[in-house]
């Protein structure tokens, strides 16, 4: 099983990195292709291992999918019947492949089609019942059996009106992929305006699809017939900036980061001054600078534009570092604190009372042997064996290496002292 092996302590570190496209965006953009006829071709992809694993989706359900690598584009091409079963293998580390749900549904709503349910980072609940609801809504039926859910609409998708109970990305992005081919107007409240959503919209909208905002959480989409082809290029991974942001972070060094509008971390970037660091924003990139008295924050996770769920573990490992009390409420996924045994085994001082987070910044980590259980948690621990006194090792990365395209290499770009051990 391959691991990291990081030599630290890392200080002052300085370097700039490319960001590369958004995962979040690539992967129901992807999902999406189902929806065309014809080819959809998308720029500026991530070749991490969930788009990998994406591919290798479509693929069994009939579609022709392209890797240019060198031109970080993948083209995707409908020219038969997709098969209608999203099997358990390529589901079961991969909660994305939730998002071939509705893009099935809207193509063939009168056959029944058999989606696994997901996997991917073990976050807590994290159910498919707003997205089954939001079908019901349209008027497709399902039923769960031997661990599939069948979902067909005997009568043909219609347009309604449904509200989220709680603002949901995936959920969000099912629905409208759903809605996109029905007949009439469907009506869908409460969504996420996440970064990532936005970008499928705009997808969609660009490509012959009406969906309208009428408010600022409620869209009408007017259904179309078809959708022939469609080109789009992906926007930039915040997720992936703000943590190369916090490598500059937690070393009290200096990072730029290129190719990320900066908007998308809006409420990051502010927590990052409130703590006493510089930033500064040129166009589409953003640079971090040190500072001189950093001091401790109260933050809160939430749908966006608050702070990113996603984004929680990383800043957690930059509280573990500045002085004072620092407290952390995660109001997303019942279980986001899965990096805290391991901090706390490199010395971080932290105490978990329901979903708070109390973090008591101590001068000094020190190196620890770890274990990363999901994808935001091997970065949260790897920026703790950065800042650590000696050699740390970080066992089943293959979490991160679903999320984040060039790890090893670009973290020795900006000079960690990385490497790795198959």
């Amino acid at each position: 099983m391959k691991s990291f092996i990081i030599n630290g302590p890392n200080k002052a570190i300085k370097g700039e990195i490319n960001i590369s496209g958004a995962k979040n965006s690539c992967l129901p953009l992807m999902a999406a292709s189902i929806l065309f006829k014809k080819k959809v071709i998308l720029k500026n992809v991530p070749f991490v291992k969930d788009v990998l694993t994406m591919k290798d989706l479509l693929i069994s359900l009939g579609a022709k999918v392209e890797l240019i690598k060198e031109k970080k584009t993948i083209k995707i091409s409908n020219k038969k019947k997709h098969k209608l079963i999203v099997p358990y293998n390529l589901v079961s580390t991969m909660r994305a492949g939730v998002l071939t749900m509705g893009p099935l549904l809207a193509r063939y709503p009168k056959n029944k089609i058999k989606v696994a349910l997901g996997g991917g980072c073990a976050l807590g609940i994290r159910d498919t019942s707003w997205h089954l609801s939001g079908f019901k809504s349209l008027g497709a039926d399902n039923t769960l059996s031997k661990g599939y859910v069948n979902i067909s609409a005997k009568n043909g998708l219609k347009g309604n009106i449904f509200k989220f109970p709680k603002v949901t990305v995936t959920g969000s992005s099912n629905l409208i992929m759903a809605s996109v081919l029905i007949k009439g107007e469907h009506v869908i409240k409460n969504i996420s305006l996440e970064p990532e959503v936005i970008d499928l919209i705009k997808f969609l909208n660009n490509s012959g699809a009406k969906i309208k905002f009428i408010g600022r959480r409620s869209i009408i989409i007017r259904g179309v017939s078809e959708l022939i082809s469609g080109e789009h290029t992906i926007i930039g991974d915040r997720i992936e900036a703000f943590s190369y942001l916090c490598v500059g972070a937690i070393t009290n060094g200096k990072t730029k980061v290129k190719n990320i509008n900066p908007k998308y971390l809006n409420t990051e970037l502010g927590i990052l001054k409130k703590i006493g660091y510089k930033i500064s924003i040129n166009g589409n990139s953003i640079t971090l600078s040190p500072g001189k008295k950093l001091k401790p924050a109260i933050i809160k996770t939430g749908p966006w534009p608050q702070l990113a769920t996603d984004n929680m573990p990383i800043i957690l490992a930059v509280l573990t570092k500045i002085p004072g009390k620092s407290i952390i409420e995660e109001t997303i996924f019942s279980n986001r604190f899965m990096a805290v045994p391991e901090l706390k085994r490199m010395g971080a001082k932290i105490s978990i009372k329901k979903n708070k987070a109390t973090i008591i910044g101590q001068k000094n980590l020190k190196s620890a042997d770890c274990i990363s259980s999901d994808l935001r948690t091997t970065f949260s621990i790897i920026l703790a064996a950065i800042a650590a006194d000696g050699s740390s090792t970080i066992s089943r990365i293959y979490h991160g290496l679903r999320g984040y395209e060039n790890l090893q290499l670009k973290l020795k770009n900006l000079g960690i002292k990385i490497k790795l051990r198959k």
